[in-house]
Order: structure tokens, then C-alpha cells, then sequence
């Protein structure tokens, strides 16, 4: 995990000033507090702050090839490769080849002086940011916003695009909410060889073949992967255990039994916010040290200020405020922790899904507001989708008359040519959810100095998810995640196995605010 700003801009604008990129290190300084260098070299610049994880200086950056005749930076980790290796040499080797970053995470950044080209790409799902803006004719790219928000404030004007899709679905599904910030997803190329910058395009999806096999073995197979390479750390590892089906996941097949595990409590012992119980006996299936993170009502208030600049866009839940507090404790154990991010939205584990489907049972009990305002819907498949995803009734009731009058509608979610309720389903959330969670878990540990690894948005995670037959996804009776449920048998507690309850650190934000 590390941080980079940089800029390229025409030849007639004169050359870049280091000044001016050393004058942004400071807000990219908590992404990367282990070493940090700037670069320099007519129209391209570019400053860059570095977590060592593996590696020692070979590894610092800007990489800078030969005699400055290309340079490259990179935030994020190569889990595929050789801990010896140095993940920023490999993306030299590879520059725009956007298959090195799948099943990997991170963003990276090549420019070649003898092309006059500036490559980017990023790994399909956005674990590591990468945000792009063209200002004054130059091109500027970005781990995070805040290096471009302070230098240049016009970027602070508000997209009324990007807005609605942020006070409807609490996550930028399409745009962000700041006019002429984009994120990059797939490759981008920028050339000055004409003199003008010319941007060259390419999106990249996931893959989304059918699977071949045994659908349970194959999401087994996967998930240890995935799990097991991204333990591979020389050090101490921590890992963020709710006491849910995805991280335990992650805790039944890490391959390490040093890995400690932290369960937060907004809640007396056995209250209704304690998921202790349940972590602590994943946990000691596998003798992992577990240790619960008491937290308070204060501690939310207290934080969230903080939380609110990490973030940089107010998005998603509270459950922001707990990741907080227990960043706080895994950065006094390490430098990485797991997650088990990515379950619900690749195979299928919210509610809203099921209800959506008209699969309402035993596993959707507590979501009666919620299937009432789906039914509202109709059978009209748009609508449904619409009206399982959209909280823009939550907010309504805070927001001014004026406000609401000259606010357009969000883009609608559409279904495309032949594809099921469930396919729109899914793909919303691999794309809406799961990104406007990776973007939360980003910030909140790099603002600690930690390195977040969500096991399953990792390795072949994600594109098993895509190929399961449906049968294996969402039963008829509401269960979601079926095949990685089945998965688990026999590797976590089976009362942790088959519990219905939505667990992942519950955070009584409206208690605290009262």
C-alpha cells in the first residue's frame, strides 16, 4: 500500500516544477510512511510515498529504469509473485497488461520519455484508487483525492451528474461526486508524441466464464488461494473477524496460526451488538489469538471527524467508525490485515437480492420495510432493482426544499440486452457496493498506515463468483451464498455455518448521535 500524485502535461506548458509536487507529499505522506521520493523530468513529474511490506530499497519509489528513460510507481501488492520479487520491476515489464493486475490489487503508473506515453491502469475491481483529472491542459493522476482538492479548490465544484448517485446509493456507482475527477478503471494512455495529450481508453471487466466442476470445491479452492497468499507476509499479520461467514472464511484457510484476530463491540457482552461469541469460536477451531476491541458510543463521535476527512466523500454506513478503532489497534500489531470484503456482493449474501427475486424466507427475516417497498415496484425488473438498492429516502427528510428542487434523478440502473434480475443484481453490486467498500476500507487503514487485504475480491475469488450457476448463489427460501456457505462445512463452527444474522461490526451510530 502506498501513494502516488503525478502530472503530465504538453510540452508548451514548460516544464513541471518539483516544487509543486513536493508541496503535495504531505497528503498522500499516510499512505506511504516508510519512505517517500519525487521525480522530475520536463512536462511529467510525479511524488510518491511508500509502505514497505517486502523489499528493501530496491523497491523505493518512483522506480526510475536506466537514465530516466522510464519511471514507474505502483500502489498496491502483486500476491501471484515471489515475496523476493519487486512487484514495481514486474509492472515495468508489463506496462498496460491490465491481466497482471487481475486477482491482484493496485494501481500503477508507467511513463516512457521516448514515447512521450503515461500508461495507467488499475486492477479490475478498484481495491487501490486511482483518480484522473485534466486541469489547465495538463493531466494529473491521483491515489486519492485530496493531493488535487488542495492545490487546485476549482475541483471542488460538485458534479450534479455524481451527486445523485451519492445521495441515492451512498457510493459513486458511475461518477464521482466532483466535476472532472474520474476514477480509472481497466488502462489508460495518455501520448505527448503529437504534442496534445490523447487519451487512449480501455475497460477491462471481470471474467465471467461458467465454471467447469464442482461448483462448492472450486469456491474452496479459491478462497484459500486467495486467503493463504494474502497472509504471505514476513510479519505480523492481523485480521478484522466479525464472526460472519467472510471472515471466517478467511481465518479457516489463512495457513497461519499466528494471525490475530479482532472482533469490535459497540455493546455490553452478550448484548445485541456482540459478535464475540461467534469470532472467538472461529477462532479457536483454528487456535488463532483473538482479542476483543471494546468500543464506546463517544469513541464514534470522538472519530468522526477523522473519518470524515479519510474518506474524502461522504459514502456508505457508519460501520466506517468501527473500522476506525480497530485500524488503530492491527497498526500497533502490523503492517497488513485481513478482511473478508467482497463475500455479500460476489456471491450473492444481501437480502435485497433475495427479496428482489421474490425469494423472501427465513434468511430475509427483519427486511419487511425493505421487501414492502421492492413489492412497491411491481414486477417491473428496473424497478425492483431501483428500489433495492436506492436509501434516498433516508436522507430526504434532512435535505432542503430548495436543495431536492434543482437535484436531477441518478441515472437510471438498467438492465442490458438479455440479462436476468440476478446477473443486474449482481453486477451492481461488484460494481456500486462492493467498490464503494473497497474505497472505505482503503482509506480507513491507509490513513493508519495499514495495508487492507480483502481476501475475497482477491486471486480467483471474484471470477469463481462470476461463473457459479445460479442454483448456487441465492436459495429459494432467501439463503444468499450458498456455494460458499456449503464451502465451509466442516471448517467453522456449524452454528456460525447456518446463523441467518448479518454480522459485521454493527455500529450504533444513531444511539451515539442521541
Amino acid at each position: 500500500m502506498c501513494g502516488f500524485v503525478g502530472v503530465l502535461q504538453p510540452a508548451s506548458s514548460g516544464p513541471v516544477a518539483e516544487s509543486t509536487l513536493r508541496a503535495l507529499l504531505p497528503y498522500i505522506r499516510h499512505r506511504g510512511p516508510d519512505q517517500e521520493g519525487v521525480y522530475v523530468d520536463g512536462p511529467f513529474g510525479v511524488a510518491a510515498a511508500r509502505l514497505v511490506i517486502r523489499g528493501g530499497p530496491e523497491g523505493d519509489q518512483p522506480l526510475v529504469l536506466g537514465d530516466g528513460e522510464e519511471v514507474v510507481v505502483f500502489n498496491g501488492e502483486l500476491l501471484d509473485t515471489d515475496p523476493r520479487e519487486n512487484d514495481t520491476r514486474r509492472l515495468s515489464a508489463g506496462s498496460g497488461d491490465a491481466a497482471v493486475l487481475t486477482g491482484n490489487m493496485g494501481a500503477a503508473a508507467h511513463y516512457k520519455r521516448a514515447e512521450g506515453d503515461l500508461v495507467l491502469w488499475s486492477d479490475p475491481l478498484g481495491i487501490k484508487p486511482l483518480f484522473v483529472t485534466y486541469v489547465d491542459g495538463a493531466f494529473w493522476f491521483t491515489s486519492e483525492l485530496k493531493p488535487l482538492l488542495a492545490a487546485m479548490p476549482a475541483l471542488r465544484t460538485l458534479s450534479y451528474a455524481g451527486v445523485p448517485e451519492l445521495l441515492h446509493y451512498q457510493r459513486p456507482r458511475r461518477r464521482m461526486p466532483f466535476e472532472g475527477i474520474d476514477p480509472v478503471r481497466g488502462v489508460t494512455i495518455l501520448s505527448t508524441v503529437f504534442g496534445d495529450l490523447v487519451d487512449l481508453a480501455v475497460d477491462v471487466p471481470l471474467p465471467e466464464e461458467p465454471l467447469e466442476g464442482d461448483p462448492v470445491e472450486a469456491v474452496r479452492e479459491a478462497v484459500a488461494s486467495s486467503a493463504q497468499r494474502a497472509a504471505n507476509v514476513d510479519g505480523p499479520v492481523s485480521l478484522f473477524l466479525s464472526g460472519g461467514l467472510d471472515s471466517s472464511a478467511v481465518a479457516a484457510f489463512c495457513g497461519r496460526d499466528d494471525v490475530l484476530c479482532l472482533t469490535g463491540r459497540f455493546d455490553a457482552p452478550d448484548g445485541s451488538l456482540d459478535e464475540s461469541e461467534d469470532a472467538s469460536a472461529v477462532a479457536a477451531m483454528h487456535g488463532l489469538p483473538h482479542e476483543v476491541v471494546d468500543l464506546r458510543d463517544e469513541d464514534l463521535i470522538h472519530d468522526l471527524p477523522d473519518v470524515i476527512r479519510a474518506l474524502e466523500i461522504p459514502m456508505m454506513g457508519p460501520g466506517s467508525l468501527a473500522l476506525w478503532r480497530m485500524a488503530l489497534r492491527a497498526k500497533e500489531h502490523g503492517k497488513v490485515v485481513l478482511t473478508g470484503t467482497g463475500g455479500d456482493e460476489l456471491f450473492g449474501g444481501y437480502a435485497r437480492t433475495a427479496l428482489a427475486l421474490g425469494r423472501a424466507g427465513p434468511w430475509t427475516k427483519g427486511y419487511e420495510g425493505l421487501r414492502a417497498k421492492i413489492e412497491s415496484g411491481g414486477a417491473n425488473p428496473e424497478a425492483r432493482l431501483r428500489a433495492a438498492f436506492s436509501r434516498f429516502d433516508d436522507l430526504q427528510p434532512v435535505l432542503s426544499d430548495a436543495f431536492l428542487r434543482d437535484l436531477p434523478a441518478p441515472d437510471p440502473i438498467p438492465l442490458a440486452e438479455d440479462e436476468s434480475l440476478l446477473d443486474a443484481l449482481l453486477r451492481e453490486e461488484r460494481e456500486g457496493t462492493l467498490r464503494g467498500l473497497l474505497h472505505v476500507e482503503d482509506r480507513v487503514t491507509s490513513a493508519h498506515g495499514l495495508e487492507g487485504r480483502p481476501v475475497l475480491s482477491l486471486g480467483d475469488v471474484p471470477a469463481v463468483a462470476c461463473g457459479l450457476p445460479a442454483a448456487w448463489l441465492i436459495g429459494p427460501d432467501g439463503e444468499g451464498k450458498r456455494a460458499l456457505r456449503e464451502a465451509l462445512r466442516g471448517h467453522i463452527p456449524e452454528h456460525v455455518r447456518t446463523n441467518p444474522r448479518k454480522r459485521g461490526f454493527p455500529t450504533p451510530f444513531a444511539r451515539a448521535a442521541r
